[in-house]
């Protein structure tokens, strides 16, 4: 240090070991002496500053304490010194794409530089403080993403144009909390027709439908777009429009509709103010809009509006019903090309100050505090923060499982009086960054796929626990993310079951033509995609560039031809008598019965059991592929099981509205195990008395005080006795039951255990 004395001159530093003192080393800059400004001295002070901080990148320290130089006895004012440092440090950051610089601690012995420094931090760098919170929404420079940024940023998921958020969400749109839900209706605004009114009205309460007969009395026509109130919704209002049917003979027209209407749904709303929408998928149910076309088309619909208009409405939603899961999965998919393939991407600033800390993006945080003794404590960040490799953990009921606890010490310093409350603050603020979503799930849990999901609690750095559900706890942007991993790995496991379902049932191979005796199976994935696109009748099946003729039953693929060959292993069930005729290609018919011996039957059960309800309707599910489903799990357990009876005929199932649509579709899956009762184990109940189904805990009354009920055919196989911790069968049994020798409640844990023949509607 004293060989370098004479060298150095005003502005210039050099860094010299630490010693004794809780750091890694000390920078000794030169400070220039005050006289009036006649000597340049802002000037030296500034780089003195800046110079400080290139010595810290160059070793690659990312904290570092600055007192308030030349302002003592060297005379610079306090009010120009501490101006000029924070502006200093301000020029320096604007000029780095990549710092390294984490911390920065402005410290001083004196209350009056602290607010000098205070002030000037509120001014240079834009931060408005608030006597009620600690936060600031402005962003500090240095962000790897936005090096020269300094304008407040908003949390966003775009490309390369502004505002608009486009979120991909697994759930009910009735669940939704934005400013508008849209719903897709029909032409005369009769909610109760069609699975997301029905959702809509459900929630909303008649008010909504009321609303709509008053409003609209001649309904609405194609198109067009009906406008209420939320009512009991988490919304402003609904969007009622009407979509035409899916046309063969002009597909482009009817997907420019498509476009349109949405970007007169996104006009509308902004012309009411609102700044948030959520669509549900439209066009995919009924109206039978090919679901493959639709991510492209909805995303680029909002993307397009975004573009052309500087718009206030910053979030749009695309919500997924969680039965839907091929439709989630081709949506995921869009968005994951999109964010990969064109830098569609999320970003997500979240604020915590300590004092006058802000955590923000690259700049970790910025620090005011004044030393009673005039000394710093600035610790090195290696020392503060555990980042050792987590421990192998595996994801057991109720257990967290993912990042262990990272620890940061934060140190206050502050009036003793003040204290509680900033300590108070912060926990506050820490708070509001976390949070918990829960996911339900129908699949195996196996321990191998708990293994994938303490992966992507590993990858997201949060924390997931597995119960009745699959919850995730941790910040809010790592949750977002990772809740869209794990819905994309359930949907993997769902297909993987339905692959190997499939596999015993039926077998593709292929062959060249030249060399028949070389027969080759197909992947269960590439069998289920085969057999799928066979049931529906089609004629071709496009699947990863290869083109599969069914009506030749061949491919080709590398200028050669192939044979493909389908090989019926168990054989499939004709459909029962009692079925009304299907078209080829229908999987599902949901049919009414009005007389006839299936009617008097159940009539007779409710007149005898329930004199006090009323039937309203019954209608038979005709659903091809549970049914197949089911008689091969029974044959399964007719081989497995030879000397008991494996079927109980006339069970019943109460439920809700809700769940109906889904029940209907993908049968009793494993997303309603638990859901009304765990006494015999957390599967899916089944009972012989009709008056215990029907019971309000099981079968709940809509609003209108309607209830349902299902009258199912049950595969119960081998019996053990059920208890409330029963998780998953033993070895070779098949059901639990309430009592072995005179059961009376059936609870099952198979996909295709049950099948539910009819439907009751019925009411007090």
């Amino acid at each position: 240090m004293k060989e370098r004395r004479s060298e150095l001159k005003t502005g210039e530093v050099v860094s010299t070991k630490a010693g004794r003192l809780k750091c890694k080393t000390i920078i000794h800059a030169v400070r220039p002496i005050w006289n009036n400004g006649m000597d340049q001295e802002m000037y030296y002070l500034s780089r003195a500053v800046q110079n400080c901080l290139a010595v810290l990148e160059e070793k690659s320290y990312t904290s570092i304490a600055i007192p308030a130089i030349s302002t003592g006895i060297f005379g610079i004012p306090i009010e120009e010194g501490t101006k000029c440092t924070v502006t200093a440090i301000k020029e320096y950051l604007d000029t780095q794409t990549n710092s390294k610089i984490k911390h920065i601690c402005l410290i001083d012995v004196q209350k009056e530089v602290i607010r000098a420094f205070r002030h000037h931090l509120e001014t240079v760098f834009g931060i408005s403080k608030s006597r009620d919170t600690a936060s600031s929404n402005a962003s500090l420079p240095g962000s790897q993403q936005e090096p020269s940024s300094m304008t407040p940023r908003t949390n966003e998921t775009s490309r390369e144009y502004d505002g608009i958020e486009i979120n991909l969400m697994i759930d009910s749109i009735s669940n939704v909390s934005l400013d508008v839900i849209v719903n897709s209706t029909n032409k005369n605004l009769e909610l109760n027709n069609g699975s997301i009114s029905k959702f809509i009205l459900n929630a909303a309460g008649p008010e909504i439908q009321n609303e709509c007969n008053q409003r609209y009395p001649q309904g609405i026509s194609t198109s067009k777009i009906a406008v209420t109130k939320g009512y009991n919704l988490n919304c402003k209002n609904v969007f009622h429009l009407v979509l035409p049917p899916w046309d063969e003979n002009s597909p482009d027209s009817i997907l420019a509709n498509l476009t349109q209407i949405i970007t007169t749904c996104l006009e509308k709303a902004e012309r009411m103010g609102a700044k948030s929408l959520a669509f549900p998928i439209l066009g995919a149910g009924t109206l039978k809009y090919p679901i493959e076309e639709l991510p492209r088309t909805m995303y680029e619909a909002v993307k397009n509006y975004s573009n052309q208009n500087s718009s206030q409405i910053k979030v749009v939603n695309f919500v997924v019903y969680p039965q839907d899961t091929e439709i989630a999965k081709l949506f995921h998919e869009y968005l994951q090309n999109k964010q990969e393939n064109e830098g569609f991407h999320s970003k997500e600033i979240f604020n915590l100050n300590v004092n006058e800390e802000i955590i923000k993006q690259h700049l970790t945080s910025f620090t005011i505090q004044e030393s009673q003794d005039g000394s710093s404590d600035v610790q090195d960040d290696d020392e503060d923060i555990d980042d050792k490799d987590d421990e192998d953990e595996e994801i057991e009921d109720n257990v967290s499982a993912g990042q262990k606890d990272v620890g940061v010490t934060l140190k206050f310093f502050a009036e003793y009086k003040n204290l509680d409350n900033a300590i108070e603050t912060v926990k506050k603020e820490y708070d509001s960054l976390l949070t918990t979503q829960k996911i339900p799930f129908d699949v195996d849990l196996t321990e191998s796929r708990k293994l994938s999901l303490r992966d992507i609690s590993r990858t997201h750095k949060i924390q997931i626990s597995v119960s009745d559900t699959i919850t995730i706890y941790g910040r809010q942007s790592h949750v977002k993310d990772a809740k869209l991993s794990v819905q994309s790995l359930l949907m993997e496991f769902k297909e993987t079951e339905e692959e190997t379902l499939i596999k015993e049932m039926v077998q593709w191979s292929y062959f060249d033509e030249n060399f028949p005796e070389n027969l080759r199976m197909f992947s269960d994935k590439k069998n289920a995609k085969l057999e799928r696109a066979y049931l529906q009748k089609k004629k071709f099946l496009d699947w990863n560039k290869i083109k599969y003729d069914f009506q030749k039953m061949s491919f080709r693929l590398g200028g050669r031809e192939f044979k493909i060959k389908r090989k019926q292993i168990l054989k499939e069930e004709p459909i029962p008598d009692t079925w009304s005729p299907m078209e080829d290609g229908e999987l599902i018919k949901i049919v009414p019965v009005k007389n006839g011996p299936e009617y008097d039957d159940i009539e007779a059960t409710f007149r005898q059991n329930l004199p006090s309800y009323r039937i309203i309707k019954i209608e038979r599910i005709q659903n091809k592929t549970l049914y197949h489903g089911y008689q091969a799990l029974k044959r399964k357990f007719e081989v497995e099981n030879p000397n008991i009876t494996n079927e109980v005929d006339g069970l019943w199932h109460g439920t809700a509205e809700g769940s109906i649509e889904g029940i209907n579709k993908s049968g009793f899956n494993r997303s309603y195990c638990g859901k009304n009762a765990t006494a015999f184990g957390n599967g899916v109940y089944f009972a012989r008395r009709i008056h215990y189904s029907a019971n309000d805990k099981y079968s709940v009354p809509d609003a209108n005080k309607t209830k349902r009920i299902y009258k199912c055919s049950v595969l119960v196989g081998r019996m053990m006795q059920g208890h409330r911790r029963l998780k998953v069968l033993q070895d070779s049994y098949n059901s639990a039951v309430d009592d072995i020798q005179r059961p009376r409640i059936y609870v099952v844990f198979h996909d295709f255990q049950a099948y539910p023949n009819y439907l009751i509607t019925f009411s007090v």
